[in-house]
């Protein structure tokens, strides 16, 4: 997918302003560059660059802080073998900043997923199968850069609002008796007032043939699911339809409908591993200082719904702590001119301490949750109450002003970025 630059601006969502100097307003005196082809034991420079960016994040911690740093990434596609976390020892100074970024004119991925290389046959139906590697667990499959749709009742429809499709006989035990083996297999729900989802996974069924579930700890109102707006999917009976897949994990067998005009043999196939991609983890008293990230597209990062369970103050949600660039313990870095591009979960996740992070000119579409979100420690808060029905008398109020620690968010901005089809 080609990076599409905003075409809307938007007003700063935080209070605050960040201090951050603008990238290209300092000359780098210390560059890295890294490319697809090149060797680790290179000597890291635009003629012999190194291979990975682990390799480069090395290379970078020896004149990070000393001296203005820039690992200069050429086009390609970086499959990530695990996250790579940048930890204090990475940090740049004011003066001398460390910066991450695309190659001018190249266009740079950062992928949390893996290539396979697949012999197609035919299978059934218009149906092909191949043999996939052993413990590969395929959370989402990528054809020729587009995410196609897990086997599913009902069938995806763009034009229709709640989950592309809903049917309210979606666990009905008449539809469950199409079905061998749905272990393995996700319902998702609206709540029973719309007031946001649920989702589950199917561990079987009972000796009615009634469909048997674990989860729902995605609402914090917790008051069961809609009897109409629900959905199933990761199924295999209900492959039928073009862009549908299904991996059996007992046999190691991909299926996969392709749509019209896809020609297998040729296609560029995907899958995701990694939850996170990036991740900017400190301290608060030893954060990460002084490093940006521009220019680059982000993608392939794990569906993370099922651990969305962690309870927001006073309020009808739950999150997950993570997301495909997370941002932990953090001062004056940025993200910018970048593109996510269809991650699983939460695109960009500031967590606990941070201060004057910026997140400009960035592109998010097609995220699996929120587009960027901003989430302290609940032990900062005096006198927390987590759901609705919890009550406090005043006299146990703890009213003692501000904050009961630091660990939170904060002069943190948002600037000139569009979010979409999140």
């Amino acid at each position: 997918m080609q990076r599409k630059e905003p075409r809307l601006r938007l007003l700063p969502i935080l209070l605050g302003i960040a201090c951050i100097p603008l990238v290209g307003t300092t000359l780098a005196a210390a560059e890295i560059h890294v490319s697809p082809s090149g060797r680790d034991d290179a000597e890291s420079t635009a003629a012999a660059p190194l291979r990975t960016l682990a390799a480069a994040q090395q290379a970078a911690r020896k004149s990070a802080g000393r001296e203005p740093t820039t690992v200069v990434i050429h086009a390609g596609v970086y499959y990530l073998p695990q996250k790579l976390v940048f930890r204090a020892e990475d940090s740049g100074t004011e003066a001398n900043p460390v910066v991450y970024a695309a190659a001018p004119g190249e266009e740079v991925v950062l992928s949390g997923g893996s290539r396979l290389d697949l012999r197609w046959v035919p299978a059934r139906d218009g149906i092909f199968k191949a043999s996939v590697p052993e413990g590969i667990a395929i959370d989402q499959l990528f054809v020729d850069g587009r995410r196609q749709h897990m086997a599913r009742y009902p069938n995806f429809d763009p034009a229709v609002r709640h989950f592309n499709g809903f049917a309210a006989d979606a666990l009905s035990p008449e539809r469950a008796a199409r079905w061998s083996d749905p272990r393995g297999g996700y319902i998702h729900a609206m709540h029973v007032h719309e007031w946001g989802d649920y989702h589950y996974r199917i561990t079987g069924k009972d000796a009615q043939g009634r469909v048997t579930y674990e989860g729902g700890w995605q609402n914090n109102r917790r008051m069961g699911m809609h009897d109409m707006y629900r959905m199933v999917e990761n199924v295999f009976e209900e492959l039928d339809a073009p862009g549908e897949w299904f991996h059996d994990t007992r046999s190691r067998m991909l299926y996969f409908l392709p749509p019209p005009g896809t020609g297998l043999s040729r296609a560029t196939v995907e899958v995701v591993r990694l939850q996170h991609l990036v991740e900017l983890r400190g301290t608060m008293r030893n954060p990460v200082r002084f490093l940006r990230l521009r220019g680059i597209t982000f993608r392939h990062a794990a569906r993370t719904f099922m651990d969305n369970r962690e309870p927001l103050l006073r309020s009808d949600w739950t999150t997950y702590r993570g997301g495909a660039i997370i941002f932990d313990g953090a001062e004056d870095c940025a993200i910018e001119d970048s593109t996510l591009d269809q991650v699983g979960g939460n695109a960009i996740f500031v967590s606990k301490y941070n201060r004057r992070i910026a997140i400009r000119g960035c592109h998010i579409v097609g995220a699996g949750a929120n587009g960027i979100a901003f989430v302290g420690d609940p032990g900062a808060v005096r006198s927390p109450l987590f759901e609705y029905n919890e009550r406090q008398w005043f006299g146990a109020i703890d009213r003692t002003p501000g904050p009961k620690t630091e660990n939170y968010p904060a002069d943190c901005l948002v600037e000139d970025c569009l979010i979409h089809e999140t």
